[in-house]
């Protein structure tokens, strides 16, 4: 199905987050997760949506099937490479506000797909 496809990528990260989240609590001695808040990246092309039914998904049958996931957008900002100006890339349309160059710009944040936080119960 198109779905199954598509959340492809989501799924792949849903179970390393799962093994990161293992190796966190072995770590720290945590035996359950609350939640755990993702940072997601506008450019990542992680879709959020997917993203919680992967989760949901993924844990069902491990200790996290009770751990919520919180996702936080990060929105990505680019350096315009005509003026240097640094502008966000959604909000204006891939346009500078300075320059008005239109998609020339280098991506410096906003593809980031990372933990943020953990909250153990």
């Amino acid at each position: 199905s198109m779905l199954a496809q598509a959340a492809m990528h989501e799924m792949g990260i849903a179970f390393e987050l799962i093994d990161s989240l293992k190796t966190i609590c072995s770590q720290n001695g945590v035996t359950k997760l609350k939640s755990v808040t993702l940072n997601l990246g506008e450019a990542s092309l992680v879709v959020p949506r997917y993203m919680s039914d992967c989760w949901t998904a993924a844990t069902l049958d491990t200790g996290f099937a009770k751990t919520e996931l919180k996702i936080k957008i990060i929105p990505a900002k680019g350096r315009c490479n005509e003026c240097g100006k640094v502008f966000l890339i959604a909000k204006h349309d891939r346009k500078c506000p300075k320059c008005g160059s239109e998609n020339n710009f280098v991506p410096i944040s906003g593809m980031e797909v990372e933990i943020a936080e953990i909250e153990a119960e």
